[in-house]
């Protein structure tokens, strides 16, 4: 996990189909911004600071999907 990095949104979570760039990383939190505006919990977000326990939950670092 490093700044610049994008991640992917796991399937079955609210982030699914979102890239999201780290943009800083302390020692508990990731701050992330999002490719897309999204919906979590009624709430619209363009990026998020959220737990590194949280992020590994919901992200992952390479795109899904098909190989072509």
């Amino acid at each position: 996990m490093e700044i610049g990095q994008v991640w992917y949104g796991k399937d079955e979570t609210a982030y699914k189909g979102v890239a999201a760039t780290i943009q800083a990383i302390t020692a508990r939190n990731v701050q992330l911004h999002f490719d897309q505006v999204i919906n979590v919990d009624g709430v619209k977000l363009r990026g998020e600071v959220m737990s590194k326990r949280k992020f590994e939950r919901m992200f992952e670092q390479f795109e899904q999907g098909g190989l072509f």
